[in-house]
């Protein structure tokens, strides 16, 4: 039986080799849950130098700015005492908050006994910028001031918007914006790594931006972690902390706007939206997989070309109930978002039946699936000859419909939306995929972003889907 002496420097070793594990030394009463688990693997491969740009999205409250705050930049400073750390927040007072509670672990005497050869250096009083023995050291500044006289090993930014009045304002985004990239990216070293820890506020925020440069043509690649405070499968991020009905009685009290960016991680334009969330849900919440269908189909948008100027392969998958005595006559299933090679159409389309049948089982079918629908033209025309030759339930979308623009097709299916026909499952609406490069709900996004008469009509893949799916399902075209 190993000695208490043994254990003690068991754990030392840990704490040394281990953020999370510093972290429980540091702090015995930090509590660890999965996430934590994930967003510490991450900050120790920056660490190791294997991630240069890490983003990390997570939920208010939930334990990141511990971990990325002040834990990791001690922990960093004690394997790197010869390296420099610049920490920022959206506002001086807290960054320099950050600064002190940092160098106060540094201090520590158990900081002393992980890292007995690291100091802080005589002359460390101030608590926003401080060195340590090894000759590295410690910066905190406020998003949108000037960081001087060091450059960074690790730029570490944490929550740069302050509240929702700072994220709605076009001034102070396109500032922290300016900032970033003529201030904080120009402090880094040749090796250097930045970590961009935040709450989403808004499409346009620090993390927005940069995820828009990294999908565009030599845009710089970030590793990204997001974490929806409520899991794609329904389960909460921290069971412990935040159960599933006190995430439920936040998103009730605070709005859709609000949840969906705080807490989902994914956030949307404010106003001006034609279709409306509520719309599509019941009481707040998607609904469940219904408990019976008439038949499942699917409905698909065919661009193939890849690059970023060119449109996605979508398919939304429907289930209809116009004569079962469920609640809602149309339910939008699952979909999906892709871009893919047009030699690659062969062994694409299988698997939109293979999901169909999974659905007609999941939904209870009683008429099984009745296939996809397709548009009769460009590489659309290449999916319906596969599937006439393989004889597989493939239709052409009727003409009328693929004649109308995008705006006309989603106006003129508005009435059953609106009307509360149209319901969405908790499966699609928690879904996430990455499309050029960007990961959230593309499909709520395209919906819910969509305005007549906008300009911007590219990438509107799967709103067409849903168009077409309604139409076909509920509209006059073709029906069932």
């Amino acid at each position: 039986m190993r000695s208490l002496a043994q254990k003690e420097l068991c754990r030392r070793q840990q704490a040394r080799q281990s953020l999370l594990e510093f972290t429980r030394y540091t702090k015995p009463n930090y509590q660890v849950s999965g996430h934590h688990r994930l967003i510490a693997s991450k900050l120790e491969a920056v660490e190791r130098g294997e991630i240069k740009r890490l983003l990390v999205m997570a939920p208010p409250r939930h334990g990141k700015t511990e971990l990325v705050s002040r834990r990791f930049p001690a922990w960093y400073l004690g394997r790197h005492p010869d390296r420099d750390f610049i920490s920022a927040s959206y506002g001086s007072e807290l960054a320099t908050d950050f600064g002190r509670d940092v160098r106060n672990i540094v201090a520590s005497p158990e900081y002393s006994r992980l890292f007995p050869g690291v100091k802080l250096a005589e002359d460390s009083s101030a608590k926003d910028r401080w060195h340590v023995s090894g000759g590295g050291g410690y910066v905190a500044a406020g998003v949108g001031t000037a960081v001087t006289g060091r450059g960074a090993h690790v730029f570490s930014i944490d929550d740069p918007v302050k509240d929702r009045a700072s994220a709605e304002s076009e001034v102070q985004r396109k500032s922290t914006w300016d900032w970033y990239r003529s201030v904080a990216y120009t402090r880094l070293m040749p090796v250097g790594a930045i970590v961009l820890t935040l709450t989403r506020w808004h499409e346009e925020d620090l993390a927005g931006q940069i995820l828009m440069q990294e999908a565009e043509e030599g845009g710089e690649k970030w590793d990204k972690l997001v974490l929806p405070a409520i899991a794609p499968d329904g389960t909460a991020l921290w069971e412990e902390r935040y159960p599933r009905g006190v995430l439920e009685q936040i998103r009730r009290t605070i709005g859709e706007y609000d949840w969906a960016s705080l807490y989902e991680q994914r956030p949307r334009p404010i106003g001006g939206s034609f279709f409306s969330e509520s719309s599509l849900l019941v009481d707040g919440l998607p609904v469940d997989w219904p408990l019976y269908v008439d038949t499942v189909f699917a409905v698909i948008d065919t661009a193939v070309k890849t690059g970023k100027d060119h449109s996605g392969l979508g398919v939304v998958f429907w289930g209809i109930s116009k004569h079962q005595q469920t609640a809602f006559p149309l339910y939008l299933l699952d979909w999906d978002y892709t871009q893919l090679e047009g030699a690659f159409l062969e062994t694409w389309l299988p698997t939109v039946f293979d999901r169909l049948e999974v659905l007609a089982s999941t939904c209870k079918a009683r008429l099984g699936s009745s296939g996809a629908f397709i548009e009769d033209k460009s590489s659309g025309m290449v999916l319906l000859q596969q599937g006439e030759q393989k004889g597989w339930p493939v239709h052409a979308i009727d003409s009328k419909l693929t004649a109308m623009g995008k705006a006309e097709r989603a106006i003129d299916i508005s009435g059953h939306v609106h009307a509360g026909e149209v319901k969405i499952t908790e499966h699609a609406y928690r879904k996430v995929v990455t499309f050029k490069g960007v990961t959230k709900n593309h499909l709520l996004a395209q919906i819910l972003g969509f305005r007549p008469g906008s300009a911007d009509k590219s990438d509107l893949d799967l709103l067409d889907c849903t168009s077409y799916g309604v139409a076909i399902a509920l509209g006059n075209s073709e029906g069932f």
